[in-house]
C-alpha cells in the first residue's frame, strides 16, 4: 500500500488527467474550426452529449459558439455561413450552437434566420426548441421593428411548438423592449390567452406574462389582462398570471383583477385561483388573509374562502 503522500501524488495526477481530458474537447474542437472542418467539429461537440439531454452541457454549448465567433470574427459573412450550417446540421448540440450565433446574426439573412429559427422551434427535442425560443428572443430584442410580423404570424401558427416560441421569446424579450413595444408584444399574444394547448397554456400566463411581461411593464399589462375574453381558458390565465411572484409587488394594480376572476364559476378558473390566491398569502400574507376572510358572506367568492381559508397557515 503506498504512502500517504505517494496517494495524494497520485489522486494529483489522476486529477490533472481528468482537467485535461474534459478540457481536450476544446482544443479539438478549435483545431477543428480553423481548419474549417464542420463535419469534424460537429463531431467533437456530440462527444459531449449527455445522457440527460442527448446534447453537451450548456457551457460547452456556448464555448464552442464563442470559439466559432472568435475565429471567423464578430458579424461576418463567414461566421453566418458557418452558424447556418450547424444550424441546419443533424447534429442537435450542433444545432443549438447555430442558434444562439444566428440570434445575433438576423440582418446577415432575415428570411433564412427566420426559417431556420421556425423550423427549430418546431423541433422533435424539447431542448433545441428551448434554445431556437432563445434565439427568437434574442431578435426581437435586437430588431423589433422587422421581427414583429414573423411573431404575430407565429401566434396564429398550426403548430403549437411554433406558437409556444413566440410565448417564451414575446415573455423573455420584455425587459429590453419599450412600453410600445411590450403593448404590441401582448395584442400579439392576444389570441394565445384562449390557447388551450398544453404546452402552449403552460408557457403562458404564470410564466411569460407573470415572470417576465408583467414585471417590465406591470400597469400595461394590467390593463391588458382587464380586456382579457370571458373564455375560460383566457380567465385562467389572468388568474395564472396572477399567481406568479411578481403579482404580490404590484398587488393593488390587479386587486380589481383578482376581485373580478374569483366570482367566475368554472372548475378551471377557480382552481387557478385558488393556486393564486395560495400563492399571494405566501409573499404577502397579511393583505391575502384579510381579503379571503372578507369573502366568507361574499355569496360570488365564498367558494374561495371556503378552499383556502383552512390552508392559510
Amino acid at each position: 500500500m503506498p504512502h500517504n503522500s505517494e496517494r495524494r501524488n497520485e489522486d494529483q495526477e489522476e486529477l490533472i488527467l481528468a482537467t485535461r481530458k474534459v478540457d481536450s474537447w476544446k482544443e479539438d474542437f478549435a483545431s477543428a474550426v480553423e481548419r474549417e472542418s464542420i463535419a469534424e467539429a460537429v463531431g467533437v461537440l456530440d462527444a459531449q452529449k449527455t445522457a440527460h439531454a442527448g446534447t453537451p452541457r450548456q457551457a460547452i454549448k456556448l464555448q464552442a459558439a464563442k470559439l466559432i465567433s472568435s475565429h471567423y470574427g464578430e458579424a461576418t459573412p463567414a461566421l453566418y455561413n458557418t452558424a447556418i450550417a450547424f444550424a441546419r446540421s443533424e447534429s442537435e448540440g450542433a444545432q443549438e450552437v447555430g442558434l444562439v450565433l444566428l440570434g445575433q446574426m438576423y440582418t446577415h439573412n432575415p428570411p433564412e434566420v427566420t426559417e431556420t429559427i421556425m423550423n427549430l422551434a418546431d423541433s422533435e427535442n424539447w431542448e433545441v426548441r428551448e434554445w431556437a425560443a432563445s434565439a427568437l428572443r434574442r431578435v426581437i430584442s435586437g430588431h423589433f421593428g422587422a421581427i414583429f410580423p414573423t411573431v404575430q404570424a407565429w401566434t396564429v401558427h398550426a403548430s403549437p411548438n411554433i406558437r409556444r416560441a413566440a410565448v417564451v421569446g414575446c415573455g423573455a424579450a420584455a425587459s429590453s423592449c419599450t412600453s410600445d413595444e411590450c403593448r404590441l408584444l401582448l395584442e400579439a399574444l392576444t389570441p394565445l390567452l384562449e390557447d388551450d394547448d398544453p404546452y402552449v397554456r403552460k408557457n403562458l400566463g404564470a410564466f411569460a406574462i407573470g415572470d417576465s411581461l408583467l414585471k417590465a411593464q406591470p400597469a400595461l399589462v394590467a390593463e391588458w389582462l382587464g380586456r382579457a375574453s370571458g373564455h375560460a381558458r383566457a380567465q385562467w390565465n389572468v388568474a395564472m398570471a396572477l399567481s406568479s411572484a411578481e403579482a404580490a409587488k404590484h398587488f393593488e394594480l390587479l386587486r380589481g383583477l383578482l376581485w373580478r376572476v374569483a366570482a367566475d364559476d368554472r372548475t378551471v378558473v377557480r382552481r387557478a385561483v385558488y393556486r393564486a390566491v395560495l400563492n399571494l398569502a405566501k409573499r404577502i400574507p397579511e393583505e391575502i388573509t384579510a381579503l379571503v376572510e372578507a369573502w366568507e358572506e361574499d355569496s360570488q367568492r365564498s367558494h374561495v374562502y371556503s378552499y383556502v381559508k383552512p390552508r392559510l397557515k
